[in-house]
């Protein structure tokens, strides 16, 4: 194996950061993390990048694991298809889940799959499994595709899961309909939870999964999700500060719920439960904002359902009860939404699971991947987002894009105007925005969140040139969440503009 290892230095020595360079190949990753770690358990520099080669395939020899370290993997910069992290079969052909995390963990720029190298599913299930209190998961601009049960599972509290620009598709089988989750607490209290920006299709339990554990913020933004199975879609359970807002909802706890059992609990695409009087003495009371949503059940669906069947509702009363304070209820809207390419309707996955519930189901709808989840002007749903933009995930439609660069080695000085990043992050409240300038110049900073609304501007100042000149950003006034950062320097007759990503953490 071949592992490159370079330095890379954003903003000043703080920021300095190792890249590990690391080749395509059967181990090849565990290898180049493991040999990081001393004898002694010490890691040989704790501020680590691996850096996959686009195109890449990397079969993994057992779970990657991180403890005690802030684990970060991602793409190499540039065009081309993700680096793909794949289970490799061991002995007895069983495979292990990609990653489990001990410790704070990033991944951009990748493919990750529970599907290993033979075509069968991991044997631990789960792609990520967060086994720790206090983690700080990052996930973006990812796809994790193809998992017996979750996408994730966390098993402590205290973690903050961060999942933004990213695809999270086919999770769970059609044989085991009650699995299939994108995040499963398993009663765990989450400290922070965002999800912005994504798509999750052919889940076929649900995409949030409560079994317990308050959630302390969410912020569910900007995802569409389409064909979601047998449990509901975002079970928040009870939560304290939470928004979901501009998602498109299609075929959101598509199977329905039969009657007898409706009769002891509904079926509800989103749920939100309220907090007990104990919760409320010491967390304070929930504010929950629900609004500018699509949520939509194809009426094929509806038509197939057995009589003894119920269609899921779209909000349990609790949840109702926030939208009726805040006067949200005409903002959402239930709209059939045609995709450039989407997935079937899953209509023979209900039938027949009804029908004999004992034999084998049909797979979920693939046929047609890579979906493309964009859809026309002409829909109501192009302009009902909180700003008149369009629901679900931005990226089917031209949004903001956000770059991450970092200054190369060997400059003494800057040769043109770079932006090296903020540091720390994620921070809590203020960050320092660090970039070089070749040239003096008026630098102003504006900064908004995933959906592109301007939250905050830092006025032009002027500035000498240099390398790693700072401007500090104080988000006191902010709350939690992703977001989006642009540096405007104007210098002269040129002008200048980079963007970036910053996470605030409360």
């Amino acid at each position: 194996m071949l592992v490159a290892a370079v330095m890379l230095f954003a903003s000043n020595d703080v920021f300095a950061q190792r890249t590990v360079n690391v080749e395509p190949g059967l181990g090849t990753l565990n290898e180049a993390i493991a040999s990081d770690t001393t004898e002694t358990g010490a890691r040989v520099d704790s501020n680590t990048v691996y850096v996959l080669e686009r195109g890449g395939f990397y079969a993994l020899e057992g779970s990657i694991q991180n403890r005690g370290y802030h684990l970060s993997i991602v793409a190499e910069e540039g065009e081309g298809e993700r680096p793909m992290l794949v289970p490799a079969a061991g002995e007895g052909g069983v495979s292990s889940r990609p990653i489990r995390a001990r410790g704070d963990l990033t991944v951009r720029g990748l493919y990750i799959t529970g599907e290993d190298n033979t075509g069968a599913l991991n044997g631990d299930l789960r792609i990520i499994r967060v086994s720790e209190n206090d983690v700080t998961i990052t996930v973006d601009d990812c796809h994790l595709d193809k998992d017996g049960q979750a996408a994730f599972r966390i098993d402590n509290s205290g973690n903050r899961i961060f999942i933004t620009n990213s695809t999270i598709s086919n999770i769970g089988t059609t044989a085991s309909l009650d699995n299939g989750r994108v995040i499963d607490d398993r009663g765990s209290q989450i400290d922070t939870l965002v999800m912005e920006n994504n798509t999750f299709y052919n889940i076929t339990s649900q995409v949030l999964r409560d079994a317990g554990g308050e959630i302390n913020y969410a912020n569910i933004n900007h995802n569409t999700v389409v064909n979601i199975g047998k449990n509901g879609a975002f079970e928040f359970g009870q939560v304290v500060e939470a928004y979901f807002t501009n998602n498109l909802v299609i075929n959101g706890a598509f199977m329905g719920r039969p009657e007898s059992e409706v009769a002891e609990e509904s079926l509800f695409v989103v749920r939100v439960d309220p907090l007990s009087q104990a919760q409320i003495d010491s967390l304070g009371e929930a504010s929950v904002t629900i609004s500018n949503n699509n949520i939509y059940r194809d009426q094929s669906l509806t038509d197939a359902y057995p009589d003894s069947v119920l269609p899921a509702v779209d909000f349990n009363a609790n949840a109702v009860s926030y939208i009726e304070a805040a006067g949200t209820g005409s903002s959402n809207i239930s709209e059939d939404v045609t995709f450039t390419n989407g997935p079937a309707v899953p209509v023979d996955v209900m039938t027949s699971f009804y029908a004999t519930p004992d034999a084998s189901q049909p797979d979920m709808p693939t046929d047609g991947e890579p979906f493309d989840f964009g859809y026309a002007a002409t829909f109501d749903s192009y302009t009902a987002g909180t700003s008149g933009q369009q629901l679900g995930s931005l990226i089917w439609h031209g949004g903001m894009t956000v770059s991450n660069e970092v200054e190369e080695p060997g400059k003494d000085a800057p040769q043109s105007f770079k932006l090296n990043g903020n540091y720390p992050n994620p921070f809590n409240p203020t960050t320092n925005i660090s970039f070089n300038l070749s040239e003096a110049a008026n630098v102003s900073v504006d900064v908004f969140s995933v959906i592109g609304q301007r939250v905050m501007t830092i006025p032009a100042q002027r500035m000498s040139a240099g390398s790693n000149q700072n401007i500090k950003i104080d988000a006191s006034s902010l709350t939690s969440g992703l977001y989006i950062y642009r540096v405007t320097a104007n210098a002269g007759n040129n002008s200048f503009v980079k963007t970036g990503r910053m996470t605030l953490i409360k």
